[in-house]
């Protein structure tokens, strides 16, 4: 028998679904920011997380090092660019890993963007629809 007080998006014993999508959320942002810090030296000031059905955009502000934020203010934009888009490859199986974990699905796709002149940086995933069978998938 279902209690009449459950919320309509609750299950027996479980949180709703808001709260879980949420909780995932924060996950992934401590996480991708945690690896920043590991990989770069120096984590992001801020970072939110958003999960939308297959799609998780993580949104890191600051964490440029001194000597990026340097060389940016020395119009060598392009190196910190090619220097970062470098560290967000080497960062990429653990970051996969890390919101496969979290999310308890594969992901499917993972995009990373930077914008110096707002001081942001973005970790995308497009992670698989859960009905789908990722036995003969390729690995990322």
């Amino acid at each position: 028998m279902v209690d009449q007080n459950t919320q309509p998006d609750t299950l027996l014993s479980e949180e709703p679904v808001a709260d879980r999508i949420a909780s995932r959320s924060l996950e992934v942002s401590n996480a991708i920011s945690r690896l920043h810090k590991q990989f770069i030296g120096r984590g992001p000031t801020n970072s939110r997380t958003t999960i939308d059905g297959d799609v998780v955009v993580c949104l890191l502000e600051g964490g440029f090092t001194v000597a990026e934020q340097t060389l940016n203010d020395n119009d060598k934009q392009e190196l910190v660019v090619a220097g970062r888009v470098g560290l967000q490859d080497a960062m990429r199986q653990a970051m996969i890993a890390s919101v496969q974990e979290i999310t308890g699905r594969r992901v499917r796709s993972f995009m990373s963007a930077n914008d110096l002149e707002h001081n942001f940086q973005t970790e995308m995933f497009v992670l698989w629809p859960e009905d789908v069978d990722h036995e003969n998938s390729l690995d990322i």
